[in-house]
């Protein structure tokens, strides 16, 4: 009887600061190892990429449910509720949403629990252009002087969905850690952070642009030309990304799920 051997999982880094593609797994069928090793390397490069999983959103589910509680998609976003993935939301050009996300921001920081984890999966790309830049935030922090770093701690910020006073919002500390490393990281972003709650409009205006400037270095980054099929995973809590509106009126559509609800750590 012939044995079959099982295929070799590999972790290729993209750069020497974030992100890492992995080969020879079928995320529809992970082993309780399969989930360890994957797990260890989120820790280590924050976003991972899984190339040529197909389309089918039970995939999609099957992986993310692994990582956590699913958190269902707020009420403005288009969802696979008819197809029977309620949880699966639907982020493309024939609804307007991808161009919203043409900006740096963490996935729902304006929840006061955020999910932890974001998991897209590619359906449909433009003949050119559509890429996806995510950025390293534990690295943001860190290139910051002492002094401004000294400074952050103990400060909040408010997170709100929109710029209308009624809007959903919620506050979370400026520097916040891993709950199991305990790594420091920034926690602002552009699209989200309203301002900073301790300071006066000035200071909080100005310290926001030195944050945000930051926050998204190019060397702090990592750049997605994507395939259909191609699934990703970070750890939103600790990584921005920014979806690049490039490719004018074609076609693009994406679909996504969120995890782990769970109200971001004070450093301190």
């Amino acid at each position: 009887m012939t044995t079959l051997e099982q295929p070799t999982v590999t972790v290729v880094p993209l750069t020497g600061t974030i992100g890492a593609e992995i080969h020879g797994l079928r995320l529809n069928s992970l082993t309780d190892a399969d989930v360890r090793t994957i797990e260890d390397a989120l820790t280590r490069h924050c976003v991972l990429f899984f190339p040529g999983q197909g389309v089918d959103p039970a995939v999609h589910r099957a992986f993310s449910q692994h990582f956590g509680e699913i958190v269902y998609p707020h009420q403005y976003l288009a969802n696979l509720e008819s197809e029977g993935y309620r949880e699966i939301s639907v982020i493309g050009t024939d609804n307007g949403s991808a161009y919203q996300a043409n900006r740096w921001h963490c996935d729902v920081s304006w929840r006061a629990a955020p999910s932890r984890f974001s998991i897209l999966h590619m359906q449909v790309l433009p003949s050119a252009g559509g890429d996806t830049l995510w950025s390293n935030q534990y690295a943001a922090l860190e290139a910051l002087s002492a002094p401004i770093r000294e400074a952050l701690y103990g400060l909040t910020a408010t997170h709100r969905i929109s710029p209308r006073p009624d809007a959903t919002e919620a506050s979370h500390p400026l520097v916040i850690r891993h709950p199991e490393t305990g790594r420091e990281a920034l926690f602002v972003n552009d699209l989200f952070t309203s301002h900073i709650n301790e300071l006066s409009t000035d200071e909080s205006e100005a310290l926001l642009r030195l944050l945000v400037s930051v926050s998204i270095r190019p060397e702090f980054t990592v750049r997605r030309r994507w395939q259909v099929g191609d699934i990703a995973i970070w750890d939103n809590h600790f990584v921005q990304h920014n979806a690049i509106y490039d490719y004018g009126d074609e076609p693009r559509r994406i679909h996504r799920i969120e995890a782990a609800p769970e109200a971001p750590a004070a450093a301190r």
